[in-house]
């Protein structure tokens, strides 16, 4: 029964109707008192970002392009394999060295036990090529230079 508290996720699939349930008062007071450095946080978050981009600029992915007149918040940080092998080859070094990443956006909604089916060729491609690396406040350099080395490790085997 925690799937309702976490999307529907049942680990790697999807078990059914969920809702991101997870918050409890507590964390809402944190969340209050964390404002106060809200700048520092997404600062920070940009930095990381920003190493992501120039560490994995050998790496055979697609990014997520932010257009001039916008500004995002560095939530996630998403990268689009060539294949789903690439993906899991990658998912699986990685979980390995415990490092764990989310497919995110998998499985696409359009599969999801309780909507009605449409053919979604592009939604259905996508979905499983991408995966979201860790990118959170107190990750360091470091830690994104071995996840990148990881990563690049693949590419080369």
């Amino acid at each position: 029964m925690g799937y309702l508290r976490n999307f529907g996720h049942a680990g790697e699939i999807f078990a059914g109707i969920g809702i991101n349930g997870k918050n409890s008062e507590f964390h809402a007071a944190m969340g209050v008192c964390n404002l106060p450095h809200i700048d520092s946080i997404l600062a920070n978050r940009k930095q990381l970002h920003a190493t992501y981009n120039e560490k994995l600029s050998g790496l055979r992915v697609k990014h997520i392009k932010i257009t001039e007149k916008s500004d995002w918040n560095c939530s996630y940080y998403p990268i689009i394999f060539e294949s789903e092998e690439m993906l899991l080859k990658s998912f699986k070094i990685l979980n390995d060295n415990l490092i764990y990443p989310r497919r995110y956006f998998y499985p696409t909604l359009s599969k999801l036990n309780y909507v009605s089916h449409y053919d979604t060729p592009i939604s259905d491609d996508i979905s499983k090529r991408v995966l979201c690396l860790p990118l959170y406040y107190g990750l360091t350099t470091e830690d994104i230079a071995l996840i990148t080395r990881l990563l690049l490790r693949t590419q080369n085997n």
